[in-house]
């Protein structure tokens, strides 16, 4: 089978997800530890009827117990995979938000969540989309 037959055979699926780029404090950032035990931001999929906005503070609420507050669009990355022979394209909008409550309690989704300081959330990320909406955020709040 030519290339061209296999592209034509692949199934395709678009998916929206948002998150939060949670500060405590202007001192510590909120990660969680997902599945494949890689430290990353709270995100989920945005359900049918929410907006963005909604749908993060919701999925960080959801993932680590923590309640937080938007206060600035940090951009969006866009990445793909395959899921079950499925290529899925994925676009995660990202939000700065300010600490409110809670305490970190890991859900079901997530093995761990906890704040980390600032200057240790770099090392950290392994992701380069994190790691470049993580820099947009500290220069929205002028840390860099």
């Amino acid at each position: 089978m030519s290339v061209e037959n296999l592209r034509k055979n692949i199934v395709v699926r678009k998916e929206f997800s948002a998150g939060g780029v949670v500060i405590k404090d202007k001192k510590e950032v909120l990660l969680i530890k997902n599945p494949s035990k890689v430290w990353t931001f709270p995100k989920g999929h945005i359900e049918k009827g929410e907006t963005p906005i909604q749908a993060a503070i919701r999925e960080v609420k959801e993932e680590t117990n923590i309640e937080g507050e938007v206060i600035s669009y940090l951009g969006k990355i866009n990445y793909s995979f395959f899921w079950k022979g499925i290529k899925v394209y994925k676009t995660v909008y990202f939000y700065l938000m300010r600490y409110i409550a809670g305490i970190p309690v890991p859900s079901w989704e997530v093995k761990d969540t906890r704040f980390f300081p600032l200057e240790k959330v770099q090392k950290l990320l392994r992701y380069k989309g994190d790691k470049r909406v993580f820099l947009r955020a500290l220069n929205k709040l002028h840390l860099l």
